[in-house]
């Protein structure tokens, strides 16, 4: 009976050493997330790819037959025609078709209306760094897949 109530308490003190004691995940537990990619420059250029996704309204987009897919934004210390070269560039790589911008926003630095919030990807030029960029740039679009 000693060896059963020994055996019972040990495995009961045990089990919980082996237990973590945060059930949080290591990145919730962290008070900020860095989330900037450093994306190559070639991206920020036309490349085959961004030049193969039109650019325009969603009302074109549906008359050419054109199914919505997602709505997707770039945040980016770039201009926007480099923005929307990256964005383009990754609509395709998602293999969107069309896209049509449904917001935009470009700030100048020197304005210092600039917040970055920890749930905000910013996707920064190779060799540039979040602070001192002359740009920051939103673009949110929707992307459309076309049959054919």
């Amino acid at each position: 009976m000693k060896n059963l109530v020994f055996t019972t308490m040990a495995v009961v003190l045990l089990s919980g050493c082996i237990h973590p004691t945060s059930s949080r995940q290591l990145e919730e537990q962290r008070s900020y997330i860095d989330k900037t990619v450093s994306i190559p420059n070639v991206l920020f250029m036309e490349t085959p790819q961004s030049k193969s996704v039109l650019v325009g309204s969603d009302v074109f987009a549906q008359t050419a037959g054109c199914q919505f897919m997602q709505r997707y934004k770039v945040r980016t210390t770039a201009t926007f025609t480099e923005s929307l070269n990256l964005l383009k560039y990754r609509s395709a790589m998602m293999g969107a078709k069309r896209i049509s911008i449904f917001k935009h926003e470009e700030v100048d630095a020197s304005e210092s209306r600039i917040f970055i919030h920890d749930d905000d990807v910013v996707y920064i030029q190779a060799g540039t760094s979040l602070q001192g960029a002359p740009f920051h740039t939103t673009i949110t679009a929707n992307l459309y897949d076309c049959a054919g």
